[in-house]
């Protein structure tokens, strides 16, 4: 004999079990529907992205791309609106874009990402690499227009190891040339150097000290580079043999450099520490 108190709850058992995997499968949809969906959004992102720079990299109308409401407003501060900035834009030979990250609601478009370039800026030559950048754009008529982008900050250098070493070996190479003139050509006007003694000079000083002269080629190991926008730090050892009034031998002499990226491309020595210890 069937019990009716079971009977009326199997309908109910039933209905939440239903109830249940309905509310599942709606979670996994909805899941993978945000998914596809940010996948879209960034393809989009891409796309107009690249209709930008296209455009300031001279392949494109930059008029057709920014919207009535544009404004950019870079790290200095600076900010321009559609008008002013359609008269001076930037001149791009180079451009990429990477790790772009894009979410669109509705006529609402908004994408961060990372860009390197290489071109000028009003009259003055760039070349940067994972640059952070925020853009907005919006959609009107069917079509999307860039509305405001953000210049975030210099981002971290992907690969400075590479440009470490060049740098580094201008700098001991000048200075291993004993001529004042090859040494001025690598140091910032704002440049120190310190020596384990605590000897310590400016750029002008260090230009007319005795600089150090080195009987054979300093060799140059265990470099290790970090880099930030525009700035380069490495640490790096010397063996090497120095005549300051006399011949003094230098074992792995540990040496921290700073250099800093002029507009056209040259690193230059902002700081240096020289910690070897001088061996009679």
């Amino acid at each position: 004999m069937s019990n009716p108190a079971m009977t009326r709850l199997r309908p109910l058992v039933l209905a939440a079990v239903l109830g249940v995997a309905f509310a599942a499968g709606w979670t996994l949809r909805q899941d993978g529907g945000v998914a596809e969906a940010q996948e879209d959004a960034a393809a989009l992102a891409e796309a107009q992205l690249t209709r930008f720079y296209e455009a300031v990299s001279g392949r494109g109308e930059l008029a057709d791309v920014l919207g009535d409401a544009f404004q950019i407003m870079r790290t200095d501060g600076t900010r321009y609106d559609r008008d002013t900035y359609l008269s001076r834009p930037p001149a791009y030979s180079d451009y990429k874009l990477d790790d772009i990250r894009a979410f669109q609601v509705g006529d609402v478009l908004t994408a961060t990402y990372f860009t390197g370039a290489t071109g000028a800026i009003e009259d003055r030559s760039i070349a940067s690499e994972d640059q952070p950048r925020l853009a907005v754009f919006t959609r009107a008529g069917g079509e999307w227009k860039m509305q405001a982008i953000a210049n975030l900050g210099a981002g971290l250098l992907s690969d400075p190891a590479e440009a470490a070493k060049k740098a580094v070996d201008a700098w001991v190479g000048a200075v291993a040339s004993g001529d004042p003139a090859n040494v001025a050509k690598v140091i910032a006007p704002e440049f120190q150097i310190v020596r384990s003694d605590g000897t310590a000079y400016g750029a002008e000083t260090y230009l007319q000290s005795n600089l150090p002269r080195f009987p054979e080629p300093p060799q140059i190991g265990t470099l290790v580079a970090t880099g930030h926008g525009d700035h380069l730090v490495a640490r790096y050892e010397i063996t090497s043999k120095i005549m300051l009034g006399e011949e003094t031998e230098l074992r792995d002499a540990p040496r921290l450099t700073v250099f800093r990226k002029t507009a056209d491309g040259r690193w230059l020595v902002v700081a240096h520490s020289n910690f070897a210890a001088l061996q009679q």
